[in-house]
């Protein structure tokens, strides 16, 4: 007899599947793709990113999930939106029963849902973000990983929602940036340089991410700087961006008394999806 909700049921294949979360199954994660016109954007980085998480979290992989396979599985939705809007996919890894200490492994159970049109513009009402000191993130090897440490990013979520904040940013052990409870942090400095906190600080790794990045090195004029990042660089920036996998390029506006009203890096990740699409 298992009681969930008030309602008692008799095993776990009887509750509402729907309401019910993945988290009894143990090492969940979730990433995206992205779907432009007949086809998946950075699809051979999404897909090897995917199977790297797998193999690093110890998840045993069937023979069948190739990258031709689930890109088919793509097309099996019905595409009602318009071609010119990018559509946003989430691909959902779990164990399909619970670890035990006699059996630690199981199959993997995969989820693929489709989640609407990806945002490519930022929101335009005003975006205050704050820190987030109560805890703070490892920078150790399983730090980049999808859903490492995915319980701080959501304490840090609350937080920001109860404070009034549309995001806070999180530290490492070493009092250093690692990225916001959503997404990635651009800066842009006063002498025009493009600052994102490094993998060594623990920040995960996304598909998005490396590719903003990459694109950002190829143009002529931008330096970038991947390497830690202090809090009190905050205060002296010109603008600042959050990158979501998942809900896309956030211009903040203001963090403390400090505001921003630049909006260079905003217009760059618009010339760099816009190269995409």
């Amino acid at each position: 007899m298992i009681r969930y909700n008030g309602q008692g049921y008799s095993d776990w294949s009887r509750l509402p599947f729907q309401e019910f979360s993945f988290s009894q199954l143990g090492a969940q994660f979730t990433i995206p793709i992205y779907w432009q016109h007949t086809a998946p954007l950075f699809w051979e980085a999404t897909y090897f990113h995917w199977m790297s998480s797998l193999r690093r979290w110890r998840m045993q992989i069937p023979m069948m999930l190739t990258p031709d396979y689930l890109e088919s599985e793509l097309k099996t939705f019905s595409q009602t939106a318009s071609p010119e809007q990018t559509q946003l996919f989430t691909l959902t890894a779990f164990r399909q029963t619970p670890s035990r200490a006699s059996t630690p492994q199981s199959s993997l159970g995969w989820v693929l849902e489709h989640k609407g049109s990806f945002p490519k513009d930022s929101p335009s009402e005003s975006v205050q973000i704050e820190l987030y000191k109560d805890l703070y993130l490892s920078e150790d090897y399983y730090a980049t990983l999808p859903a490492s440490q995915q319980t701080q990013r959501d304490l840090a979520q609350i937080y920001a929602h109860e404070n009034g904040y549309a995001d806070c940013l999180l530290l490492n052990t070493q009092k250093n940036i690692v990225e916001s409870a959503q997404g990635s942090l651009f800066l842009l400095s006063e002498e025009g340089e493009v600052i994102t906190p490094d993998l060594a600080s623990g920040c995960q790794a996304t598909v998005l991410r490396a590719a903003f990045i990459d694109w950002l090195k190829k143009q002529e004029g931008i330096t970038l700087q991947e390497r830690p990042v202090s809090p009190f660089e905050l205060q002296k920036a010109d603008a600042l961006c959050l990158l979501s996998p998942f809900s896309g390029a956030l211009s903040v506006s203001s963090y403390r008394k400090k505001n921003y009203t630049e909006t260079q890096l905003q217009q760059w990740y618009d010339t760099f999806w816009a190269a995409r699409t």
